[in-house]
């Protein structure tokens, strides 16, 4: 076993933009078509995962042409050539996409082909598919259900088959994808109860693209009809929405912005309604989560259910315990391991949240969309660690990289308040103690242009606020803590600026103090009202105090010592990442 990685906890929340490794389930889709359409196509968008990395080297081993630009995450595919190889084993690691798409496409393939995978995968469902390809005609025999699986692939001698789909979609995707390449038209009729029917739109969507008619009526009956459009040439693969997952749930817990650059809104993927079914989901009380909807959510759901205070019940999830893992068992074993109250059920799960929980190491068994939900619980649970890290490899390689990008790219702190409330002093103490930069508003104006008194004195005060303006929308950036000037936020681009961008600290004092404060370099600072600069200050801090009360998110005493406005400032940036929730 490899060494656990620890995952830090989030400071604050985050502001990142990350771009999503390539959807595997599209990916793989697409390269399946590409082998069987005849035509030499590049397809764009497979991002170096391992259930990408087990379908290419299974296609080479059928004979396809195929070749892998990991770092492009490009994979050129051309047609099987006449002398390939008729005999192979297909290894298929724990990649159930890889080995069951695989499946079909040597059931079309003259040879023997033996497809197996790792002790995991051989305990994961292949019967019903095989079943279907025999009634078929064609010899498919699995192991008690299971992979082994030997194919003595060619033409099939039937046109219509029943199918039981409940345990995957993948069984009738799989089916369906290799419908073009057969001689005559295909219908899949499904019995019984079609278990994540999105995926087998995403399937007819990928046909689609390739010009492979094909109809479903409902969830019950789907039709190809033989051939391929024109050659395409190149075609991409989605974004995956399934990676954004722990992202878009982070995000709901905490307020962060973390967003994707490369999803497509519209795809087809299931899991592109996570974010809109997180906003359905109550701070407290009772919540009741479909799992049939999205199977490679209910590992983040699970978490989000254990951090929430209220009971969550996850039911409809029977096909869970035939992933990579019997996600069900795991989820609440290692739930349990890190203090949540958990009750198991034969289709899901019943979570009492709001409990204290505390660190532990989990173990995902092998299982990414488990590794990565444990690795959600550890931004808000110190001491939280992963065992088999690498096993995020399967989907999303990148992962462990993105969430220390996250975890650093803390939302940009603004330090607002009137002139002589300590605003520099706070700011550079606190990117001391909380890990980020420290800007000053005024001294990247002196730094710019000179003397701010000069500059006014030669331009004027419209002047001198479009410039600062057009600074903080520099200087506001993730990671920094920013020391805004006195009467920046007077200016409306300033508030916009902030509402998008900053967590705004307001310190704020008696304007006793800050005369006192201001006594011994009065002389130096332009006035803004034109009256004298210690006699104006009433008057700034009136019509100032209710544009600082609406921007604040946290208002700190600025009479207070450095170290404490610190601290406090630390907690209120915290509060939004604390869960359970103090007020719970």
């Amino acid at each position: 076993m490899s060494t656990p990685r620890p995952v830090p906890t989030l400071p604050w929340p985050a502001d990142a933009e990350l771009a999503m490794p390539g959807s595997k389930s599209d990916a793989n889709r697409l390269l399946v078509l590409a082998a069987l359409c005849g035509h030499r196509t590049r397809v764009r968008g497979c991002t170096a995962s391992d259930d990408v990395r087990r379908l290419v080297a299974g296609l080479q081993a059928l004979g396809f042409e195929a070749t892998h630009d990991e770092a492009a995450g490009i994979v050129d595919v051309g047609p099987r050539p006449a002398d390939a190889p008729t005999r192979a084993e297909i290894h298929c690691g724990n990649a159930g996409t890889a080995l069951r798409f695989l499946l079909s496409v040597a059931a079309i393939t003259p040879g023997e082909w033996t497809l197996t995978g790792d002790p995991a995968m051989q305990r994961r469902p292949i019967g019903p598919l095989a079943a279907a390809w025999r009634a078929l005609g064609i010899d498919a025999r699995d192991t008690d259900g299971c992979p082994p699986v030997v194919v003595r692939g060619g033409s099939p001698r039937e046109a219509v088959v029943a199918l039981d789909a409940s345990a995957s979609s993948q069984f009738v995707s799989s089916l369906l994808l290799v419908g073009g390449a057969l001689p005559f038209p295909l219908q899949v009729r499904i019995a019984g109860e079609l278990a994540s029917a999105e995926y087998a739109q995403l399937t007819l969507r990928a046909l689609l693209r390739f010009g492979v008619h094909a109809t479903a009526l409902g969830d019950r009956l789907f039709a190809t009809i033989p051939g391929f459009g024109p050659a395409r040439g190149d075609v991409a693969a989605d974004g995956d929405w399934s990676s954004f997952g722990v992202w878009a749930c982070a995000n709901r817990l905490t307020g962060s912005r973390v967003a994707p650059a490369n999803l497509a809104f519209g795809s087809t993927q299931a899991d592109e309604a996570l974010p809109a079914l997180l906003r359905t989901m109550p701070t407290a009380g009772d919540w009741s989560v479909d799992a049939s909807a999205m199977p490679d959510q209910f590992p983040n759901l699970a978490a989000v259910a254990a951090l929430r205070a209220g009971t969550t019940t996850f039911h409809g999830g029977g096909n869970l315990r035939h992933k990579e893992c019997d996600r069900i068992a795991v989820m609440a074993r290692e739930l349990r391991r890190l203090g949540a109250d958990v009750d198991e059920r034969p289709d899901g799960l019943v979570v009492r949240g709001g409990r204290p929980l505390r660190g532990a190491v989990v173990d995902p068994e092998h299982d990414h969309r488990i590794a990565m939900a444990a690795a959600l619980l550890g931004l808000f649970v110190p001491g939280v660690a992963v065992a088999e890290p690498a096993c995020v490899g399967k989907s999303y390689p990148g992962f462990w990289a993105d969430l220390d990008r996250v975890v650093a790219a803390r939302r940009c702190v603004a330090v607002v308040g009137m002139r002589g409330v300590g605003k520099s002093t706070f700011a550079r103490a606190f990117a001391e103690r909380g890990g980020v930069e420290a800007f000053d508003g005024d001294v990247a104006f002196a730094a710019a242009h000179g003397p701010i008194a000069a500059f006014v004195q030669a331009h004027g005060w419209p002047a001198f606020r479009a410039e600062e303006a057009r600074l903080a929308d520099a200087l506001l950036q993730p990671g920094r803590v920013v020391a805004l000037g006195g009467g920046a936020i007077e200016t409306e681009a300033v508030r916009q600026l902030l509402r998008a961008r900053a967590f705004v600290l307001w310190l704020d004092a008696p304007v006793d103090v800050l005369r006192t404060r201001l006594a011994a370099d009065a002389a130096a600072r332009p006035s803004v009202t034109g009256a004298p600069v210690l006699d104006e200050l009433d008057q700034l801090a009136a019509r100032r105090e209710p544009l600082h009360r609406a921007a604040a998110h946290a208002r700190l005493d600025g009479t207070q010592p450095v170290d404490a406005l610190v601290a406090a400032a630390l907690a209120a940036l915290r509060a939004p990442c604390v869960w359970p929730r103090p007020a719970d």
